[in-house]
């Protein structure tokens, strides 16, 4: 008597996971940067415009900014955090890939409490400034420049704390972190725009 043999199917593959908010993020991130691309392109222009006339004596022409009014070290220790928060993100993406929660929820706490130092730090510096934003040009693009930045990192605080609530509620681990890794592309863009705004405003004045 002749015998028969099943055949077992093999498992179906796993589907592939819809990445819409990382690569959504991204773009995001780039339209941030392009809008800062625009900010500084004003302000290097009316700059230079200015530099024209002092060189040349013409009316209208002045110092850009009055000595002493910004100050090399506030700006240079907000750079310094931003970057320590490159890697506190980073450490965040992947603790949450190793299921590491612990850590995972330490580096998300540590970014939130950077972004809030540089925050702190930019009010200061605006306050420290002492002036107006009506009473002159570089005056009013000082305020527009750091209040601008002020607004994009607060974006993508809010941004890291909505993913920390979902991390903490379970929803990512070591086969799903896209949350994780959008809010920290969100985050790498922020640090990437302080460096012409630390150049251009504090080194270069």
């Amino acid at each position: 008597m002749a015998t028969t043999t099943a055949v077992v199917a093999p498992p179906a593959a796993e589907l592939s996971r819809n990445r819409t908010l990382v690569v959504g993020t991204a773009f995001a991130a780039v339209a941030s940067i392009m809008v800062f691309v625009g900010l500084f392109s004003v302000y290097i222009a009316i700059r230079q415009n200015n530099e024209f006339l002092v060189e040349n004596g013409l009316d209208g022409g002045r110092l850009w900014f009055p000595e002493g009014a910004v100050q090399i070290a506030p700006g240079t220790m907000m750079m310094f955090t931003t970057w320590i928060s490159a890697f506190t993100i980073s450490w965040a993406v992947q603790a949450i890939r190793n299921d590491d929660r612990r850590n995972a929820y330490a580096a998300l706490f540590l970014t939130l409490l950077m972004g809030a130092a540089v925050i702190n730090q930019m009010v200061f510096g605006i306050l420290d400034f002492g002036r107006s934003v009506d009473e002159s040009t570089p005056s009013l693009m000082l305020h527009v420049i750091y209040s601008s930045y002020i607004v994009f990192l607060a974006a993508a605080m809010v941004f890291v704390l909505l993913m920390f609530i979902r991390a903490m509620a379970g929803q990512f681990n070591s086969k799903n972190a896209d949350g994780i890794q959008a809010a920290a592309i969100y985050w790498y863009a922020t640090v990437i725009v302080y460096l012409p705004v630390w150049y251009l405003i504090t080194i270069t004045k």
